[in-house]
């Protein structure tokens, strides 16, 4: 038997029946959702604060200790058999690395990794959402379907957005 077995029940245990792990992805996709909230708002703060080196740095920490637990929750489940609700938290968290390298691209001053790191960002905490939902950690399938429909919903118009952006200015330069 693997030593780590026992360790990982001790540390699993808890009153309310939530692993370890289950509290490290509940923390990341709040600290992750958090970091899309402060986007959505950043205008009324920077209103407030007038320092947007600020607001860049408090969701650039915010979303480095969403992904710190993420890693840990990944970290913690790795050894569970596949199954659909696990597989969508893989591809959550390979999202989640996606949107990491384009938000790094923005601040490299790619050109318009910004588009690519919001939507994918919400892409990435819908698939958080159902992952929640179907791996059965009281979050409810209507809940998931209302973030998933959302989600899509803004997907899609900041995609023609994009697109017409792209039209107005003639295509597409390289």
């Amino acid at each position: 038997m693997d030593w780590r077995v026992p360790l990982v029940r001790k540390l699993s245990a808890s009153s309310s029946g939530l692993m370890l792990g289950d509290v490290f992805g509940l923390l990341a996709l709040a600290l992750i959702s958090a970091t899309a909230v402060l986007m959505l708002l950043r205008r009324r703060i920077l209103k407030r604060f007038k320092n947007l080196d600020l607001i860049r740095r408090v969701h650039i920490g915010v979303a480095g200790l969403g992904g710190l637990f993420l890693i840990l929750h990944v970290a913690f489940f790795i050894t569970y058999p596949l199954n659909i609700a696990i597989l969508l938290g893989y591809l959550s968290a390979t999202l989640a690395l996606v949107v990491w390298l384009t938000g790094t691209a923005f601040l490299e001053r790619f050109r318009d990794s910004l588009y690519f790191h919001g939507t994918l960002s919400l892409s990435a905490i819908s698939l958080m959402v159902i992952h929640s939902a179907s791996a059965g950690l009281n979050v409810p399938f209507a809940f998931a379907e209302v973030v998933l429909g959302g989600a899509t919903s803004v997907a899609v118009y900041k995609t023609t957005q994009y697109i017409g952006k792209i039209r107005d200015a003639g295509g597409i330069k390289r």
